[in-house]
């Protein structure tokens, strides 16, 4: 796929959206050993995606705008996987397990589904069963899955059988479980983007309030690699990387048509993948690719 560079420093570069109407967009690189390219836009198919989630070579999209679980690399191209015929409303985040089974959540229709390795839909568990409308997904060591509940206030524990069972209940205080993610220690990460606050419950179960900056913090989405957590920041247009015992660090900040970042994913080699949901409603989005400096020259 063909990239266009998005220069350091307050440049603008222009796109035309579905509409034909002409925006700008900004990517300011604050942390100069990163560099940052378009990496897709609406021409490749994609409608304005959400949960991002790189596996095995590909770059799957919990496609919100375009209302699909999608997938993408050079040699297939983009391949739709599931639409909207099928019950789901606006699927918003998602993993992969050992089996390359997609586990993904669904903010309007509520509900935790699956779209197994063997190309079948299902729904694992329903809005009946208590999950009106779902958020954040972590896959938990002994196989199940975690799912954050934003009108509940709760996360809940899904088996693959679809048991439901409350795991984190409204008295813990997480008001919008919006993204969570594990490290290899069993810790969970949780963003909480009502509240502003990044929790994390260590392997004795103890809550622990982690960043808390009110107004000028509003974690969207995370993700745990290699030791550091990835942030998106959907109010501030910001990406951030948190290392523990270190100070969060402001990786590149977003402007303008850019600036509501979504989903955040890395790939093997360590560049980093962030969904920008330009006009939801028109289904415009982009995928910006963040990448060390390093990196970029080694591919040429």
């Amino acid at each position: 796929m063909k990239k266009f560079t998005i220069a350091i420093a307050l440049f603008a570069f222009i796109f035309l959206t579905s509409c034909k109407v002409q925006k700008e967009g900004i990517v300011i690189m604050t942390d100069h050993s990163y560099k940052a390219t378009l990496f897709a836009t609406n021409k490749i198919g994609i409608g304005s995606p959400d949960g991002l989630l790189w596996h095995k070579g590909k770059l799957y999209f919990a496609d919100e705008g375009g209302v699909a679980l999608e997938s993408w690399n050079r040699n297939e191209g983009l391949k739709k996987l599931a639409d909207a015929n099928v019950g789901f409303l606006s699927p918003e985040d998602l993993v992969i397990d050992a089996q390359d089974n997609i586990f993904f959540t669904d903010d309007d229709a509520g509900g935790l589904w699956e779209y197994t390795a063997d190309g079948k839909l299902r729904e694992v568990a329903t809005k009946d069963k208590g999950l009106i409308s779902t958020e954040g997904i972590a896959l938990a060591r002994d196989g199940s899955l975690l799912v954050g509940d934003g009108e509940q206030h709760e996360v809940f524990r899904v088996t693959r059988d679809g048991d439901v069972t409350e795991f984190l209940g409204k008295e813990a205080g997480i008001t919008k479980p919006e993204s969570m993610v594990f490290d290899e220690q069993g810790n969970l990460y949780i963003a909480d983007n009502e509240d502003n606050v990044l929790y994390l419950l260590d392997t004795n179960r103890k809550l622990h309030r982690i960043i808390d900056r009110n107004d000028s913090f509003s974690p969207e989405t995370i993700y745990y690699s290699k030791g550091s957590l990835y942030i998106t920041d959907s109010r501030s247009g910001k990406l951030y990387v948190y290392t523990p015992g270190e100070e969060m660090k402001t990786i590149a900040a977003f402007g303008g048509q850019l600036k509501n970042v979504q989903g955040v994913t890395v790939d093997d080699q360590g560049n980093v993948f962030v969904s920008v949901q330009s006009d939801l409603k028109h289904k415009v989005g982009n995928i910006i690719e963040i990448s060390k400096e390093e990196t970029q020259v080694a591919k040429k």
